[in-house]
């Protein structure tokens, strides 16, 4: 391996084992992984991508409608778009107390109480991973115990029912590693057309959702669902335990309510006692005013949590699972590089460099900045302010950059 600086990523990288690739119930059991939610219209093609920069390991799609994507092309195109390189490829260390020998992921594709063999049910669905060109940020393990993994891409649904959601599932599973039921979306419209949170109180009607989708695609295809915590514990004691009969994959929680509004500080406690629920037949996810890495470690410690799940917080700074407390240039740089080759539309483009650059910019330049039109404009703006969007970045799936190293960058303000 060579050491030269001058050196190509072939030469830097040349030993490098190829990454496991695990779905993601077993990379939340065996590792501790950072996750993007699936944020409203803002969790697109390119940011993942740029999160996927900054160690966070399982990304999620934007909320998308099942019954409109299963019966129209439109939707399809307009809801979600991947690529092979927008999956990470991390060094990770298996939890304390777990194995350091390399997992394996099961492969059944029937219900394990039906009669029928594995070569009656048909051939495997689950997704491969196509070739990539992803590098993990070092080119030699950190540890010892360090194994290269994967990142993974989980498409989140909202259906009010089980056979529009089988049919997205079947539609998309080529493309991702898993499906997310939603079970949490706050807002109104959602909850009068018998989705998110309308969900909380019908846990018959969400087992019935998983296991259509089981059915449809494999007993063991990943299956998770989102929840809120419900005012009344016992409703999420009920709801949790008979997600479980249905075999749902992993189980994200919420820590607020239905009618909590987001400035209401989030419930460690209520994440807790659903956790407590799953009595460690599911691994867990919490997600709720995560804002800088030690509100990462708090949750877990408090929660017992496996993985946890940042939304507004990798808004304001992508960066932040990979220690940085404000969006480093690199990162402006690199959304940016990102959103000109995938494609971003202005205003999704607008919004994300709005929210990155909040803590860099006086209140005059926020306005400035806020009242922009074009991508042009934008662009020439915050190169003007001296982030080099132009210099050689040798290729946009470089993540070297983002293993906390010392952001050299200063502000022109």
């Amino acid at each position: 391996m060579s050491s030269d600086p001058d050196a190509s990523d072939a030469q830097l990288f040349a030993d490098l084992p190829e990454p496991l690739v695990l779905s993601p119930s077993e990379l939340i059991k065996t590792y501790h992984p950072n996750v993007l939610a699936p944020l409203v219209r803002c969790s697109k093609l390119p940011f993942r991508h740029l999160t996927s920069l900054y160690e966070t390991h399982i990304t999620h799609t934007p909320m998308i409608l099942a019954e409109e994507f299963s019966r129209a092309q439109v939707a399809r195109i307009s809801d979600f778009s991947t690529s092979t390189e927008e999956r990470g490829v991390f060094w990770m260390e298996p939890k304390v107390g777990r194995s350091t020998a390399i997992p394996t992921a099961t492969n059944h594709t029937s219900h394990p109480e039906g009669d029928r063999t594995q070569a009656q049910a048909g051939p495997s669905r689950y997704y491969q991973s196509p070739s990539h060109t992803r590098l993990p940020p070092t080119p030699t393990a950190p540890t010892k115990h360090s194994q290269l993994i994967r990142g993974c891409l989980i498409a989140q649904f909202a259906s009010p029912n089980p056979t529009s959601l089988a049919d997205a599932a079947e539609l998309i599973s080529p493309y991702v590693d898993g499906l997310d039921l939603n079970c949490g979306c706050p807002q109104r419209w959602a909850y009068n057309e018998g989705i998110g949170c309308a969900l909380l109180r019908k846990p018959e009607l969400v087992r019935d959702m998983v296991r259509c989708v089981k059915d449809r695609m494999g007993w063991d295809w990943p299956v998770s669902i989102k929840i809120r915590v419900d005012p009344d514990l016992k409703l999420t004691d009920q709801l949790v335990r008979t997600a479980l009969q249905a075999n749902i994959s992993h189980l994200t929680i919420h820590g607020r309510t239905r009618h909590q509004p987001s400035t209401d500080p989030v419930s460690l406690e209520g994440i807790k006692f659903a956790v407590e629920c799953a009595k460690g037949e599911v691994p867990c996810v919490a997600n709720g005013d995560l804002w800088e890495l030690e509100d990462a470690r708090r949750m877990r410690e408090v929660t017992g949590v496996e993985g946890v799940m940042a939304a507004r917080g990798l808004l304001a700074n992508p960066a932040l699972f990979a220690g940085y407390k404000v969006t480093p240039s690199h990162c402006i740089s690199q959304f940016i590089n990102l959103s000109l080759d995938y494609g971003l539309i202005f205003p999704l483009f607008h919004r994300h460099l709005a929210y990155m650059l909040e803590s860099h910019l006086v209140r005059s330049e926020k306005v400035w900045f806020n009242s922009m039109t074009s991508t042009v404009g934008a662009v020439d703006w915050i190169a003007s302010r001296g982030v080099d969007i132009k210099k050689e970045r040798r290729t946009i799936w470089d993540a070297r950059r983002g293993r906390n190293v010392v952001d050299q960058y200063q502000w022109k303000i």
